[in-house]
């Protein structure tokens, strides 16, 4: 009603400017104006730009009609008016209140209406409106400067009909069309967008019945029968004719059922041996020689019932299927990949109500005891995340405990899981684990992830956390604003400490409108190419670091008095982990912190070698090359295990 009521004054002007005196069609608008306001204080209705603007415009045309000679009414008072117009909708938006906005408040609830998309969506739709306006403006203005005798009543001048009537109202028309349909299309495509994002999680698929291993020529493949996921991988094949060309293929299935392959071709070298360690392929998925290329370079089958995600491994042994094939024929083996070492042990525990698990290592503990890692992972929650993580850190020598910080969604608070997460929890989980029997509580390190390592390094800075050391892999320097399903929510803290939330940045999502506008323009040709409609969050944290700027809710980690080792990546695309990561450290002074940026590196950074085709889940891309994620993966789990088992100084 709003609206109608701040456009009807003008389309009564339009209509009777050609058709009736001028006098006459601006005192009719203005009196129009004037009750149209009348009737919105009635209802109680705010003042807005649109309306307030035109009771000012209208009392000008009103002066002009009775002040100006008809002759130059006839040439000016469609440009004039057209001026007013644009005038308002650009005073509108330069004083924050563009009048599009205005106007969709009353549509939506009061959380949308504060959210910055909200505002990205109706800012750029009033900016819409300016530039109509100022083209009408201009192209009114075309008759009476090119033809001085032309006027807004000739109708036998193209010219005055094209410029004072045809193509201003096309443009309006298409202003008004735009407005109209882009909403409900904009809706419609995003829940496509987001149905693909929301997809039921499928039951764990079994692992294969082992394919029989085959020797149809005189190739052998050497690999380790068995290995973990935190080892080394190596893969020769021997018995090559010397130039021989050989197909190196390895293969897997992960813990949904899904099938992933990597390929490379290969040249025999002059004792009939490729070493995928010490060769490049002539071509394939991966370029360079790399001992764990085979692994980290396999690819989803983008022909599977799934739309191709982020690899999970099984929870036990990984069948890898070897395949090398030359002109002499073919021979296959089949080797496992397994999360940990014979004789770890892993064990639900609860801890102050909430699950975890501990993995100890093989074996009786050391006299000192076992050193510990405390591992919370990021804002997917739960604990199994960190499976993998504690079953490597357990298979080399140390205690370590996942921990699910985050609140589970319920239908009692299905608005989000990162409110007002109390840091207590993460002080309660290290307690734990450091009165675990076997473990050596002077060497117990925390490792965070993502959120996680926000959550920690926030827990750090406002209680001493009995640790030897702080482990935050793609960490943030400041407390974010909290998240929900439908983008940031207003007004809200991510985390609490004595029940009072902690001051936050906010996060403008606002920004990701250009993505989110793209995504929907192609979700139904990413839906017939079965391609991921990924965002990537990094912009939305940038603009929020760069608009917050030394204001921003840092957090203050010159308190924190152990050494910190931050891992970040240099194309993490989720948020930008790296520069956040320099400037935790740069705000402290203790030689023994540690910055690893790891090249083409992505947000997510496991400690084990998985398939890195994928690198997304949810519609969220972590960024990250499948070598750069390869690589990093080695280096990661190797800084960290040297870290976790150092002496504190």
């Amino acid at each position: 009603m709003g609206f109608v009521i701040g456009f009807a004054p003008w389309i009564v002007f339009w209509v009777l400017v050609g058709n009736a005196g001028f006098v006459t069609a601006v005192l009719v608008s203005f009196g129009l104006t004037i009750a149209g306001q009348v009737f919105q204080r009635l209802r109680g209705e705010p003042f807005r730009t649109l309306e307030v603007g035109t009771v000012a415009v209208f009392a000008v045309l009103t002066i002009a009609a009775l002040t100006l000679d008809e002759n130059v009414l006839e040439r000016w008072l469609q440009p004039l008016s057209n001026l007013g117009l644009f005038l308002i909708a650009l005073t509108g938006v330069l004083i924050g209140r563009p009048f599009v906005r205005e106007y969709a408040e009353d549509s939506v609830d009061a959380q949308t209406a504060a959210s910055s998309g909200f505002t990205y969506i109706t800012t750029a739709m009033t900016w819409m409106w300016v530039a109509a306006f100022g083209a009408m403006t201009a192209l009114s203005m075309i008759p009476p400067i090119v033809d001085g005798d032309a006027t807004i009543k000739d109708d036998g001048d193209a010219l005055s009909i094209i410029c004072y009537w045809v193509a201003p109202f096309t443009l309006l028309g298409l202003a008004g069309l735009v407005s109209s349909v882009f909403p409900n299309w904009f809706d419609a495509r995003s829940k496509e967008v987001a149905a693909r994002e929301v997809v039921d999680v499928p039951a764990p698929a079994a692992q294969p019945a082992p394919q029989p291993d085959i020797a149809t020529s005189g190739l052998t493949i050497v690999a380790p029968q068995q290995t973990r996921h935190d080892e080394s991988f190596g893969l020769q094949v021997t018995g090559a004719d010397p130039g021989a060309a050989v197909t190196v293929t390895a293969g897997g299935v992960d813990l949904f059922g899904t099938s992933w392959s990597s390929r490379a071709e290969f040249t025999a070298s002059a004792d009939g041996v490729v070493d995928v360690g010490l060769q490049a392929p002539d071509r394939g998925d991966w370029t360079a020689a790399d001992a764990d290329a085979p692994l980290w370079a396999m690819s989803p089958d983008p022909t599977g019932d799934r739309i191709p995600e982020l690899f999970v491994p099984p929870v036990g042994p990984w069948q890898v299927v070897l395949e090398a094939t030359s002109a002499d024929g073919l021979v296959r083996r089949t080797v496992l990949r397994s999360p940990e070492a014979p004789g770890v042990a892993t064990s639900e525990l609860d801890i102050a109500g909430r699950p975890a698990l501990l993995a100890l290592p093989a074996g009786d503990p050391p006299a000192a005891g076992w050193p510990a890692v405390a591992c919370f992972g990021g804002s997917e929650g739960g604990v199994d995340s960190q499976r993998v993580t504690i079953a490597t850190l357990a298979s080399n020598g140390v205690a370590a405990l996942a921990y699910s910080w985050v609140d589970e969604e319920s239908p009692d608070s299905p608005e989000a899981k990162l409110v007002d997460i109390p840091l207590e929890r993460f002080g309660a989980a290290i307690d734990a684990l450091a009165r675990t029997p076997g473990v050596d509580a002077g060497r117990l390190t925390a490792m965070g992830i993502s959120r996680g390592a926000e959550g920690l390094t926030a827990a750090a800075t406002v209680s001493r956390l009995p640790v030897s050391g702080l482990v935050l892999v793609s960490p943030s320097s400041v407390s974010w604003q909290a998240m929900g399903p439908d983008g940031e929510i207003p007004d809200t803290a991510s985390w609490a400490v004595g029940g009072e939330p902690l001051s936050w940045t906010p996060l403008p999502t606002g920004s990701l409108m250009p993505q989110l506008i793209k995504n929907a323009w192609r979700v139904h040709r990413d839906i017939a190419h079965r391609t991921p409609s990924l965002l990537r969050l990094h912009a939305a944290y940038t603009a929020g670091l760069d608009a917050a700027g030394p204001t921003a809710a840092r957090l203050p980690s010159e308190l924190i008095d152990v050494p910190i080792l931050c891992i970040a990546g240099s194309d993490d695309q989720l948020w930008p982990s790296s520069r956040m990561a320099t400037e935790l450290l740069a705000a402290r002074s203790n030689p023994a912190d540690e910055l690893l940026t790891l090249e083409d590196a992505g947000h997510l950074i496991r400690l084990a070698t998985l398939p890195a085709t994928a690198q997304w889940t949810g519609g969220i891309a972590f960024g990250g090359t499948a070598s750069g994620q390869g690589l990093a993966q080695r280096a990661a789990t190797t800084a960290v295990l040297r870290f976790a088992v150092r002496v504190p100084v």
